[in-house]
C-alpha cells in the first residue's frame, strides 16, 4: 500500500489567549501550520473555553467538526461532555455554546483553511443562502483496558454515514498489533482521526489520546496499526463543501 500524505497535530505549539468584543474569552493551540496553498491547508486547533463563558451563535464559510474532549456545558439545546462530535457545513449557524463551571475544551477539525468565526446577527449580511448542514453525534465513551483486550478483532461503527454528502462519524475500535484498511467515500473531502483511548502509529510515531491526524481526500485508501497498545479512534470523514459556496 502506497505511503499516505498525513497531517500529524503538533501539540508542542503554545497557548494563545483571546478574547472577542462580545465576551468570548479561550485558548487556542494550533497544531498544524499553514501550507504554500493557504485556503487549501487543513486546520486542527485546541480551544479552552474558560469557565462559564458563552461563544456566541456563528457560522464558518469552511466545513467543520467539533469534538469535545474535556469539561462540560451546552451546545444549542444539547448537553455537552466528552466525547461528543459536532458537525457543521459551511454558511451554517450553530451555537451557543456554553462552558461549565470547569470550562470546556475542545478540537476544531477543518479539511480547508476558514478565516474565522463571523456572529450572528452582527454578520448575517455574510451568510450566503443555500443547504445548511449540521450534525450532533451520540456520546462516544471510552471502553475499559478489559473490554479492550478482550477484543478479537478491530471493528468500525458508524454514528452517521451519508453517502450523499460524504459525512462519516464513526468509532473504530482497535486490539493491539492489528491494522486496518480504510476507503474513503467518493464525495469525502479527507478524513480526520482522533484518538480517544490508547494509542496508534502512524508516518513511524506514536499517537496516544488527543492525538489527531488528517488524510486528504486524494489518499483513497490508506492503512493505520496498533503495536503498542489497543486504541480507540474517532473516524471523520469530511463532506466536500457544497457547490452552493
Amino acid at each position: 500500500m502506497e505511503k499516505i500524505m498525513v497531517k500529524i497535530a503538533n501539540q508542542e505549539e503554545s497557548l494563545n489567549f483571546h478574547e472577542q468584543p462580545n465576551g468570548l474569552k479561550y485558548l487556542r493551540q494550533d497544531y498544524f501550520q499553514p501550507e504554500s496553498g493557504f485556503v487549501d491547508s487543513p486546520q486542527s486547533y485546541l480551544i479552552k473555553q474558560l469557565p462559564n463563558i458563552t461563544n456566541p451563535t456563528h457560522f464558518h464559510v469552511q466545513n467543520q467538526f467539533q469534538v469535545f474532549i474535556e469539561g462540560a456545558g451546552s451546545f444549542g439545546p444539547h448537553t455537552i461532555n466528552p466525547y461528543i462530535v459536532h458537525y457543521a457545513g459551511a454558511h451554517t449557524g450553530y451555537g451557543p455554546i456554553l462552558a461549565g463551571p470547569s470550562g470546556l475544551n475542545y478540537l476544531t477539525l477543518r479539511a480547508q483553511h476558514d478565516p474565522g468565526a463571523k456572529f450572528l446577527p452582527e454578520k448575517i449580511d455574510l451568510l450566503m443562502r443555500g443547504p445548511k448542514h449540521h450534525y450532533t453525534s451520540k456520546q462516544f465513551l471510552p471502553s475499559s483496558p478489559e473490554s479492550m483486550n478482550n477484543l478479537g478483532a478491530a471493528e468500525l461503527n458508524w454514528d452517521a454515514q451519508e453517502l450523499d454528502t460524504g459525512l462519516g462519524i464513526g468509532l473504530l475500535r482497535m486490539p493491539n498489533k492489528a491494522s486496518y484498511p480504510f476507503t474513503l467515500g467518493e464525495h469525502s473531502d479527507g478524513v480526520f482521526l482522533v484518538v480517544i483511548n490508547g494509542s496508534i502509529d502512524a508516518d513511524g510515531q506514536t499517537l496516544g489520546v488527543h492525538k489527531n491526524i488528517y488524510v486528504p481526500a486524494k489518499d483513497k485508501r490508506f492503512e493505520i496499526t496498533t503495536t503498542n497498545s489497543y486504541a480507540e479512534i474517532l473516524v471523520l470523514q469530511m463532506p466536500q463543501k457544497n457547490a452552493t459556496y
